[in-house]
């Protein structure tokens, strides 16, 4: 993203751009970890929308970007343009009101990233065998 300009955009843009990343980010990452543990419920309850075939390309693809970039050992997109914009706007750390504070200890864990890679990469391999365990819907089926 640094190539796309922050360096001219103003501040507050350049704030609030952040601070839309960093409610992004979290809302990826929950879906991300709420929906494993949704299908299996959803299997045994049987609730048919754990088997939509669109939210679950959308959460495999997900975690296959996740567990790509673990694999890889980089940081996420999203984490590296939401630093790139508060840094663009004179901000260091993260989101510095209250709100952009709590969403960022939410997000940001202090683990180390040897840690996280590891969960990252089982989070992803349990998502992709729900596929099979739990299969979604034929396209046009319902």
């Amino acid at each position: 993203m640094g190539g796309l300009g922050i360096a001219t955009l103003p501040p507050t843009t350049a704030l609030a751009l952040a601070d839309a990343i960093l409610a992004l980010h979290l809302a990826i990452v929950a879906f991300n970890v709420v929906m494993p543990p949704a299908i299996l419920a959803g299997a045994w309850r049987d609730w048919r929308w754990v088997r939509h075939r669109g939210l679950r390309l959308l959460h495999l693809g997900g975690m296959a970007v996740v567990a790509l970039q673990a694999a890889l050992g980089d940081l996420c997109f999203l984490t590296v343009w939401e630093a790139e914009l508060r840094r663009g706007a004179g901000q260091h750390g993260s989101g510095g009101g209250f709100i952009e504070t709590l969403l960022a200890e939410a997000l940001y864990v202090d683990v180390p990233l040897a840690v996280l890679i590891p969960v990252y990469l089982g989070w992803a391999a349990l998502s992709l065998a729900l596929w099979w365990l739990v299969p979604p819907n034929r396209q046009g089926r319902r």
